[in-house]
């Protein structure tokens, strides 16, 4: 890259001379220390320093303070940070939940969806626990997307020279990264132990910097010698005893207790400290951006007198070079992945290689490979190879065996598990799994899938299910244990998926065989902008299955959402469904209500030949916190079900509010109700429903 540094030379001493008496005022270094959310008064610091034309040599930030620096320092104005935090979904970003707000009876429905394993088993066959609360992975896919507009090796590249602080949980050494991917370095700093997994960089397991030096001055010091370094401290004070209230009030007690006298060494060695006024605020509550930027702000005003003359005898800042944005991708390499992984990704890819590097196409990517099965995040970073650049994806796989545990109760109906669910990868050759699933409770139930392969466009699914049911309809009880075995081929294209297949099934009821077999089918369009908080998109899901080839059961259904504004939601979901009263004694049967289509009918269904259901919802959130969401929602619904005759025999119907706490520690909802039989209920559930297959085998 000789030619474009020397013009990058040139073209920087053409700006000095042209700049004037301007370029008198010298720079300064912030150190920004961590402190959660606190750190948003940063924001209101660099946003008086940027009023005021004070220029910034460079930024050290640990936590909090590596993420509002290492944005700032990719170029991000302080108009663009404040549009950041107005647009941030904490609760959603903090979230380990997957289970989506709609779930399709589906293949997909008969597992929960927890990423938080209790137990797992690392490929070297160490038995292991979750390494903390969150895995912190949709933080991630959020930093690589908000630093894309960069293309650097080295942190020196960016708009102002950057570091970032983190420890090594290993040695407890202090860990000053500098080179490699911005997303991860962010990552790594506010990697809070027991609330966050530590992050792994360069061989090392790294936790939050603030362990070792929560207010980074002296590595400011170390790393631009000659510039005056300005701390900014939101490391916030002890809370009183009636303040602490929660998990990461605690948490955040022993930070501050433990981290204080790292902060009080560093202080000292500071030219100027900026102490915002944080005092109160929780390290996850978004609530009091404004308050904190405010305060940033103000605390900044305060001193610029001082800042100003620290500015003017200070050195100037100085000129950097800067990789070049025409740089072309000279390789693919993968980090990380197993053979076959690697391979798939090198050859998914290479059509990159000799064409100029794209920040969106390496966003889009990394989303690609991380929607693997077998993957559990990817990062990526550049590093050069003469004028061009090498492409490095860094993948974090899963471990091998994860295994969960979860139950599922309600006082509406008599569904209820308690369940353990398992995923077992790389059984027979890389990227293939098998996932089961038992649940035992008033009905029993056990599922085993197996998956060919990670990539959903190319995956064989080998199915063995065993079930029991039993409800009490209107029209009597109905019981069966139901056998099922089948192969579907998975097909993927875009937004939509689609698996062809065989299946078949024994029904044991009342002391007779049931036996069946046919095709299958199912096909799915998803366009949800989020699977558990969605403002836009719809979810359409179709099965079918043939038995014997004589009259094909399917299920069809469709849910849309809507953000009406920042707190208010609507929803609308419908179904179809076709069954057969007459096959398997009346088992294949549609039942309105038994997957709570209905629920004021979950405890006693209606049964029909066919069956249309429809429902409505308006839902507001109360409150957001990093442990989840409070909503209450006023909904209403309608069910129509059909004899074998064609005829419409019963129509139903139900409205009511409800109040939910859907969060990734604990799901719960109080339900009531009142619907066309004049039956009013108040209904609670807690958990998540595992319902199973149907109408496939």
């Amino acid at each position: 890259m000789t030619a474009k540094r020397a013009a990058t030379a040139i073209l920087t001493l053409i700006l000095i001379f042209a700049a004037g008496p301007a370029s008198a005022r010298g720079g300064v270094v912030l150190a920004l220390s961590g402190g959660g959310t606190r750190g948003l008064a940063h924001i209101g610091v660099l946003e008086v320093l940027e009023e005021e034309g004070i220029p910034i040599a460079g930024i050290v930030g640990t936590s909090m303070g590596s993420i509002i620096g290492g944005l700032a320092a990719s170029g991000y104005s302080s108009a663009e940070l404040r549009e950041v935090i107005a647009g941030l979904d904490l609760t959603n970003l903090l979230s380990e939940k997957t289970n989506p707000i709609f779930v399709p009876l589906s293949q997909d429905s008969v597992s929960p969806r927890s990423k938080v394993p209790w137990v797992a088993i690392s490929s070297s066959g160490d038995v292991v626990g979750p390494l903390g609360g969150m895995s912190g992975v949709k933080l991630l896919e959020r930093f690589a997307q908000l630093a894309s507009r960069s293309q650097i090796v080295r942190f020196d590249e960016l708009a102002i020279p950057f570091a970032a602080v983190a420890t090594d949980l290993e040695t407890g050494e202090k860990v000053v990264l500098r080179t490699g991917s911005l997303a991860t370095a962010m990552r790594a700093s506010m990697a809070i132990p027991a609330l966050f997994d530590p992050w792994p960089v360069g061989g090392k397991l790294l936790v939050d910097g603030g362990l070792v030096s929560n207010l980074p001055v002296e590595t400011a010091k170390e790393l631009f010698p000659g510039y005056p370094v300005i701390a900014v401290d939101v490391s916030g004070t002890l809370k009183k005893r009636k303040d602490i209230r929660s998990l990461v009030d605690v948490i955040d007690q022993s930070l501050t207790i433990f981290t204080r006298r790292n902060v009080e060494n560093e202080i000292m060695k500071a030219d100027l400290v900026i102490s915002p006024s944080v005092a109160g605020v929780p390290i996850f509550d978004l609530t009091h951006a404004s308050r904190l930027i405010e305060s940033g702000r103000q605390a900044t005003m305060d001193r610029m007198a001082a800042i100003r003359n620290l500015a003017e005898n200070a050195p100037p800042v100085a000129q950097r070079e800067s990789l070049c944005i025409a740089a072309t991708v000279a390789s693919i390499r993968v980090e990380g992945a197993t053979a076959d992984l690697e391979r798939r990704i090198k050859n998914r890819y290479r059509y990159w290689i000799g064409k100029p590097l794209s920040n969106i196409n390496m966003v889009r990517a990394s989303r690609e490979i991380g929607d693997q099965e077998d993957v559990l995040a990817v990062d990526y970073r550049f590093e050069e190879a003469g004028e061009n650049l090498d492409v490095i994806f860094v993948v974090q796989r899963n471990p091998e065996l994860e295994i969960n545990f979860g139950g599922y109760t309600t006082n509406l109906h008599p569904h209820r598990w308690v369940y353990i669910h398992g995923v077992r990868r790389d059984l027979f050759t890389d990227g293939d799994s098998l996932r089961f699933n038992a649940k035992v409770g008033s009905q029993w139930g056990i599922d085993a899938s197996y998956l060919t392969s990670p990539e959903k466009s190319k995956s064989w699914e080998l199915t063995l299910s065993a079930q029991n049911w039993e409800l009490e309809t209107n029209k009597g009880t109905r019981s069966w244990d139901r056998y099922a075995a089948g192969v579907t081929r998975r097909f993927a294209m875009g937004s939509f998926q689609a698996g062809l297949g065989y299946a078949f099934e024994r029904v044991h009821t009342g002391g007779i065989d049931y036996d069946a077999s046919g095709p299958t089918l199912f096909l799915t369009s998803n366009t949800l902008n989020d699977p558990t908080d969605p403002t836009s998109g719809a979810l359409f899901h179709l099965q079918a299955w043939w038995p014997d080839m004589e009259e094909v059961l399917y299920r069809a259904t469709y849910f849309q959402a809507a953000r009406l504004s920042d707190n208010w939601r609507f929803y609308f979901r419908a179904g179809f469904a076709e069954g057969d009263e007459t096959a398997a004694g009346g088992n294949r049967a549609v039942f309105l209500g038994a997957a709570e289509e209905l629920y004021s009918y979950s405890g006693n269904p209606i049964q029909g030949e066919r069956m249309f259901w429809w429902n409505a919802a308006f839902r507001r959130i109360l409150m957001k916190s990093w442990w989840g969401a409070l909503n209450t929602e006023i909904f209403g619904g309608m069910g129509f079900v059909y004899d074998d005759t064609g005829n419409r025999y019963r129509d139903a119907w139900e409205a009511g509010i409800s109040f939910s706490v859907p969060g990734f520690l604990f799901d719960g909802k109080l339900m009531f109700l009142y619907n066309d039989e004049k039956d009013f209920k108040v209904g609670f559930f807690i958990g998540s429903p595992v319902w199973g297959h149907y109408p496939l085998p």
